[in-house]
């Protein structure tokens, strides 16, 4: 051998030497973190919403991982990604209420999706450690709705509590009022207290009147109400009974237009066979064919007219035949 051919081949091994060498290093395992925004995610009630998810996730079979995937933001993108959108829009569909996931069912949800991506979002090789939901996102308009009725929620409840202050301070006023009223009572004459009682006694009795009138006048309304629907029912009814007539009528007149098509064919019919046994008739008869002939011929001319040497006796039967058909024909 040349020895500029043994240095190539020694050069040659050493090559092969040095990346069989760097094939079989296993690379150090490590744990990685990928943050992930997942849009676009709609619970059973149609709401989208968009979760920030983070994976840590350690390799078990580097070599194998790095024969697949060139660099692990790859493998987030292609797999992990998709994968834990796949996951966690079904698992959404399952909560069928916007509000529940808003409020008393936030932490299942998180739970949920946290313990779907762990039991699912792996594969062999792949060990997932960890799932982190560091933010849900509400759509803005509901969002601000939520705020709204929080809003709402705090005034209606200042204002219950003004409105128990001033209860509280409308019973000590009423208090006081009795108290005072009870030594003015006590400091009246009779004829006093006879005219306060008559005072209660008409303000009840107004306040029963107008009771009964307000009442009256519901029952007014009720009774316009009722029949008015009653006039709209009795009003729908004749105009289906009308159409129902009109109906009937068009399908009597075409019934009676096809039984009267049906008669004329059936005439015409006759006819044509009459016609037809005229002609065979004639056709086998050549005397009786002339004898029609000239008899039409006399008709036109009032003149009557029999072949000779015959006897019209035998042609009688012909035309009384003849003039069958001629009355139907007419």
């Amino acid at each position: 051998m040349k020895p500029i051919q043994s240095y190539y081949f020694i050069l040659l091994i050493s090559l092969v030497f040095i990346l069989s060498n760097c094939t079989n290093k296993k690379l150090p395992s490590q744990d990685f973190v990928h943050q992930n925004f997942l849009s676009d995610v709609r619970l059973g009630d149609g709401v989208p919403l968009q979760l920030t998810v983070s994976v840590r996730w350690k390799l078990e079979e580097v070599q194998k991982f790095h024969n697949q995937f060139i660099t692990m933001d790859s493998f987030n993108q292609v797999i992990l990604k998709p994968r834990s959108m796949e996951l966690v829009k079904n698992l959404s569909n399952e909560f069928s209420s916007v509000d529940s996931v808003f409020s008393s069912d936030r932490q299942l949800y998180i739970n949920s999706v946290k313990d779907e991506l762990l039991a699912k979002l792996g594969e062999p090789g792949i060990i997932i450690n960890e799932i982190i939901v560091s933010d849900i996102t509400f759509p803005a308009s509901y969002t601000k709705a939520m705020e709204e009725v929080g809003l709402q929620r705090k005034e209606i409840e200042r204002i219950r509590q003004m409105n128990v202050v001033e209860l509280e301070r409308a019973t000590a006023n009423k208090k006081k009022a009795e108290a005072d009223g009870q030594v003015q009572i006590a400091q009246a004459e009779a004829q006093g207290k006879l005219q306060k009682i008559q005072a209660e006694t008409e303000k009840e009795r107004r306040k029963i009147e107008l009771a009964k009138a307000e009442t009256a006048k519901q029952v007014q309304k009720m009774q316009a109400q009722a029949q008015a629907e009653k006039l709209k029912l009795i009003a729908k009814a004749e105009l289906e009974k009308k159409r129902d007539l009109k109906d009937l009528d068009i399908q009597k007149q075409k019934d009676l237009e096809q039984i009267q098509i049906d008669k004329k064919r059936q005439l015409d019919k006759v006819a044509l066979q009459q016609q037809v046994d005229l002609a065979k008739l004639c056709a086998e008869n050549p005397t009786f064919a002339t004898f029609l002939i000239n008899k039409e011929l006399a008709s036109k001319v009032e003149i009557a007219v029999l072949p000779s040497g015959a006897n019209p006796n035998i042609f009688q039967g012909l035309l009384n035949q003849n003039n069958q058909m001629k009355s139907i024909n007419n």
